[in-house]
């Protein structure tokens, strides 16, 4: 067996060491879990319909409406199994249901087709009981109408709209064993956000071609991928492929969106037209951070995506989604360390033309020559000002790692000198910056000198970058006069160092279009197959990117450094039933079997790791119930699981610890609703629940400041000259906020009767 493989395929090879129903590992102290009662099989997500109800999803192609308690329907929801192609990493991996749910009864499905199916349904050479498994297919998304008889437990057959993959040429490519469909999620404005993988190899480095376990060659005859589109995992950094992607589309048609990023109105239906996201190579799964988008779809601001990147052979990921056309780095990046065999690859982009080319510079540009990481500057590699090495006494150009763009970066590693030289065009006479970029990962200090046309102007001492894939600058400053002038840069015997180019800009360049360039958006945390590694980007002094590995004194997130092997994106949990140390946002790993929570600070950015569920198992995905607040999380060929916070006082709204006006506040403001503050949960919050929250007031300590008339009494004396008061810092700020208001009158009532003193 490969050292690489996927994660439902390395999962069905684990031993499972729990059977459905039985007992596992605990969570942190006061939750309870309870598994769901019966025998589940290969179920991988569930979705909460918004009413206590859940719709769960199996591989092969069924769903089942599930009622609170967890006992299923007894007819299911809808069966797609003649239809769905479910081996390997693919089936039916993505369900989503309407937020109008309880008028439209829709669901969406998101599964990969039987190629059988595919090709001779609705034929008389189609048998319903062939499988053609591990063949060239799409997949698919459709639409389903439930029916209202049923209570929407049931679909109506008839109802059914292909909403992306209508035709063999116009679904999602499915050319390997992996790397296919994933989630469904509905945005905050409504949309309908699809994730899909690279479609490429998980045995090698697909960068076009036949590869292993793939079937390129009957794709194209098919028409399911057309020429440009082999080029493997570079797949993930076109926008006119639907593979490597987070599309976000109108639901009622499959179309993209006006305010995607590359929509194009002649052909909504165009992968460019719905693409929202390039640079990824399997987001198995993600979701939407609640209360961070608009509800226009015009706005293009569908809510932050907290997303995870199952990696090759090295590293695993997990993201934000903050904004439009956004490049999560694959294939160049796998987490934050770039990846050779795709930086090296000479594939040329199919569709990106070099404008100011001509008959030296060639009008092609290579995937590599449009992809920037953070501390570059984006030019057009076509022009003038684009220096790179003229001349130099050292090894061949390498393009073993990141950092550079052009042809490649020098290695000096030999013990006598070596150099190298730049030729710079300049314009006229002033003081000019000029940086070098440069990797040093000997430990020490490395001397470099500067010498301009012949003669030495300065030498630099370049600090260690920590290792050869970390680039960073140095900078230098001269005045020449206008002219050419040849700059060198010359390494004394036995000082190895990689040099990438010299950069100068303010010198005249041209730089790439938007529709050209793009620049790597990095994740919030990467970890290590294997050994515990867990990094965090930041920018070093250069305004350059690097690194902090979790433990060190510099790193902006606090905690401890773990291994996996398959990220699994989860969910933001902002429940006020929740303790707050364990609000956050939960992420999982399939293979190592845990579950995580990244805390965020006051300003929602992240600030701490911490284990919530180390022994879960395979999980495949979690979502929150927003009823009953419970986490319901899925584990591979086992029983869905209930996890349920501590109980908590139900007074204590904003979740503090105490029950107090602050409270108090919250539950005058959602009088009459069935918001925060309805206590008894019979569904308004009214006088019921002011009464059971004030028979938890916490009584303040003495004396009495409620006590505003001095009677020894907090009665309806002082809440007349309370109400007095209103809305002035005067003596009746019980709580000191600097107005007299509901949090006030919460304190004053929680005292009400005889001042003890």
């Amino acid at each position: 067996m490969p050292r690489i493989v996927t994660c439902l395929l390395l999962a069905a090879l684990l031993p499972i060491t729990t059977s459905p129903g039985s007992a596992i590992a605990a969570p942190p102290d006061g939750f309870t879990v309870e598994s769901w009662p019966g025998d589940w099989l290969e179920v991988v997500g569930v979705a909460a319909v918004g009413d206590g109800r859940f719709i769960t999803w199996e591989r092969g192609g069924v769903a089942w409406m599930v009622g609170p308690d967890g006992i299923a329907s007894t007819e299911p929801l809808i069966d797609l199994s003649e239809e769905v192609g479910a081996w390997r990493d693919h089936g039916l991996l993505g369900l989503a249901v309407d937020p109008a749910f309880d008028d439209t009864g829709f669901v969406y499905l998101l599964y990969i087709v039987d190629r059988h199916h595919l090709l001779y349904a609705g034929t008389e050479l189609y048998d319903p009981e062939a499988d053609e498994y591990n063949a060239a297919t799409i997949g698919r998304l459709v639409r389903y109408a439930t029916t209202a008889e049923s209570d929407h437990s049931v679909v109506d057959p008839t109802t059914r709209t292909v909403l992306i993959g209508e035709s063999i040429d116009r679904g999602l490519p499915i050319l390997n064993q992996s790397h296919g469909v994933g989630t469904l999620a509905f945005a905050e404005d409504g949309t309908l956000l699809v994730s899909m993988g690279d479609a490429g190899s998980f045995f090698q480095a697909d960068t076009g071609g036949p590869v292993v376990g793939g079937w390129v060659e009957t794709a194209l005859a098919d028409g399911i991928i057309d020429p440009s589109e082999d080029v493997g995992s570079f797949r993930a950094q076109m926008i006119d492929s639907l593979a490597g992607k987070i599309l976000r589309i109108d639901p009622e048609t499959g179309d993209g969106v006006a305010s995607n990023p590359w929509f194009d109105p002649a052909d909504p239906r165009a992968a460019r037209s719905r693409v929202w996201t390039i640079g990824l190579r399997n987001p198995f799964r993600f979701s939407v951070i609640p209360g961070t988008g608009s509800d226009d779809p015009a706005d293009g601001r569908p809510g932050d995506l907290f997303y995870g990147d199952v990696g090759l052979g090295v590293r695993e990921e997990i993201g934000i989604i903050d904004g439009p056309g956004l490049n999560m780095g694959w294939p160049f990046y796998e987490g934050l360390d770039p990846n050779a065999p795709f930086w090296s690859a000479e594939t040329l982009h199919p569709t990106a033309v070099n404008p100011i080319a001509d008959g030296v510079c060639p009008p092609g540009m290579r995937f590599r020559e449009v992809f920037f990481e953070d501390g570059e500057i984006p030019c057009n590699p076509c022009a003038p000002a684009w220096v790179e090495a003229t001349e130099w006494d050292g090894p061949n150009p390498s393009r073993l790692y990141g950092g550079w763009t052009g042809d490649g970066y020098l290695a000096f590693t030999s013990g006598s000198d070596e150099w190298i030289d730049f030729e710079f065009d300049i314009p006229d006479r002033r003081v000019r910056r000029f940086a070098i970029r440069y990797a040093n990962a000997t430990g020490a200090d490395r001397p470099l000198d500067v010498l301009v046309d012949g003669r030495p102007r300065t030498t630099l001492q370049l600090p260690p970058t920590g290792n050869w894939r970390h680039w960073t600058k140095a900078h230098f400053d001269l005045s020449l006069p206008p002219g050419t002038h040849a700059i060198r840069l010359l390494k004394p015997s036995g000082q190895p160092v990689h040099i990438d180019r010299l950069d100068a800009p303010d010198l005249p360049y041209e730089p790439l279009s938007a529709d050209l360039a793009f620049s790597h958006r990095r994740p919030i945390l990467d970890w290590k197959h294997g050994s515990a590694e867990t990094r965090v980007p930041v920018l070093d002094a250069e305004g350059v990117a690097s690194y902090r590995r979790l433990g060190d004194e510099d790193c902006p997130i606090a905690g401890s450094e773990f291994a996996g092997n398959c990220a699994v994106g989860g969910v933001l949990i902002d429940d006020p039933r929740w303790p707050s140390a364990w609000r956050g946002l939960l992420f999982g790993d399939h293979i190592f079997g845990w579950i995580r929570m990244l805390r965020l600070d006051g300003s929602s950015r992240p600030s701490d790791v911490g284990d919530f569920f180390t022994g879960f198992g395979q999980v495949t995905s979690m979502v929150h119930d927003p009823v009953s607040g419970d986490l319901i999380a899925v584990r591979w060929n086992q029983n869905p699981v209930r996890i349920s916070p501590p109980p908590s006082n139900s007074s204590d709204i904003n979740g503090d610890g105490s029950t107090d006006g602050a409270d108090l506040g919250l539950l005058l403001a959602g009088w009459g609703t069935d918001g925060p503050g309805d206590i008894d949960q019979d569904g308004e919050v009214d006088g019921a629940d002011l009464g059971l929250q004030l028979a938890d007031f916490d009584a303040p300590a003495a004396p009495c400041p409620p006590d505003l008339d001095g009677d020894g009494m907090v009665g309806a004396g002082d809440l007349g000259l309370l109400l007095g008061l209103w809305g002035t810092d005067g003596e009746g700020d019980l709580d000191g906020d600097g107005t007299v208001n509901a949090g006030d009158i919460g304190l004053l009532l929680g005292a009400w009767g005889p001042c003890i003193p």
